[in-house]
């Protein structure tokens, strides 16, 4: 193995990643080295990329959240996982030691600071907690979306309606099919008593949601509406990103029914709602990574998706080599269908 490896770093706001060599640091305690195969690039590094999560005060530093990969050496105290396995990395906290954060120096010894989970890079060190098994029996490619979107997306539904009674039909509202509306509206699916509409205004991720067994899909609530007697929605699942998707997911729900938003929108861009509707008896949730503990939804999500017995090849986007990753940034800044990823390659 070298003594550096690749990675893509942030070191100005607004402009493109760099690829530079890094160091491989020592382990300290419940840290795991992995060599990467697959990063899914979100859009949650586009927002800081582009400056909208707020001020940065790490850079220069790693991006990339979710991916797939082989454990390739265990620091001090790790129990979970073991050399050689295949996990999927996340920045979601499970189970595990919570670890410091890795710190990276380059070859003329500069700093990169870096998080517990970044995947931007040939290989990354990973808190324990941030670390689980791979499920079995999917693509590789898929893999990276166990790390964010299933998490979230399949995990607000989960926290949502494990423990509701579901034996009357009811109907449930995607607001945005990307990653992670694509996500819920699968594991919606697998509950199998739920009138499911999604809203997209994509035409390319409408037709990825028809292909994948979805019928009621529109390019607007209006649409909807327009056509439909049933205007009101037992509950709301939001991902589109934006203020006013956040807002008609909420107008949109019954009395007593249920909004739950996944969306950070730009830094200090704030929701109005109406008081009296929340008297009424309407709920507003937000979630943060899905609010069900990961290490079980890893399982749970993953034997839900086996039982719906469809293609997921369609939810994989295209890969990009390392050193294409501001291409990549670009194919999701256009919302294109399906998760762009990095393909490391062999990276030995």
């Amino acid at each position: 193995m070298s003594t550096y490896f690749k990675a893509a770093v942030l070191t100005k706001i607004n402009s493109p990643l760099e690829i530079v060599e890094l160091n491989f640091p020592k382990l300290k305690s419940g840290q795991i080295l992995v060599q990467n195969r697959y990063s899914g690039i979100c859009r949650s590094q586009l927002m800081e990329v582009n400056g909208q999560r707020g001020e940065d005060k790490w850079l220069p530093h790693l991006l990339g959240h979710e991916g797939f990969g082989i454990v390739r050496e265990i620091g001090p105290d790790v129990k979970k996982v073991s050399i050689g396995q295949n996990v999927v990395i996340s920045w979601i906290k499970g189970l595990g030691i919570n670890a410091v954060n890795p710190i990276f120096t380059t070859k003329d010894r500069k700093i990169i600071n870096s998080g517990p989970a970044t995947t931007f890079s040939e290989y990354s060190v990973v808190s324990e907690n941030r670390i689980f098994r791979a499920p079995d029996n999917f693509p590789e490619e898929f893999l990276p979306q166990f790390g964010c979107a299933l998490l979230t997306g399949g995990g607000m539904v989960l926290s949502n309606l494990v423990r509701q009674d579901l034996s009357k039909k009811q109907t449930g509202l995607i607001l945005g099919f990307g990653g992670v509306g694509t996500a819920a509206a699968l594991t919606l699916k697998s509950f199998q008593n739920f009138k499911i509409i999604i809203i997209e205004e994509s035409m390319a991720r409408k037709k990825l949601a028809k292909k994948l067994g979805f019928t009621n899909v529109f390019g607007s609530l209006a649409d909807y509406q327009a056509n439909n007697k049933d205007k009101f929605f037992d509950y709301c699942f939001e991902s589109a990103g934006t203020v006013r998707s956040i807002q008609e997911g909420f107008q949109s729900i019954k009395n007593e029914g249920v909004l739950i938003f996944a969306s950070h929108p730009k830094n200090g861009e704030l929701i109005s709602i109406d008081p009296y509707e929340l008297i009424m008896g309407k709920m507003i949730k937000g979630t943060w990574g899905g609010n069900f503990p990961p290490d079980s939804a890893m399982i749970e999500i993953s034997d839900r998706l086996k039982s719906l017995k469809i293609s997921l090849d369609s939810l994989i986007g295209p890969s990009f080599a390392l050193e294409s990753v501001n291409q990549g940034l670009s194919y999701l800044q256009d919302a294109e269908p399906g998760k762009p990823l990095i393909d490391f390659g062999d990276n030995n």
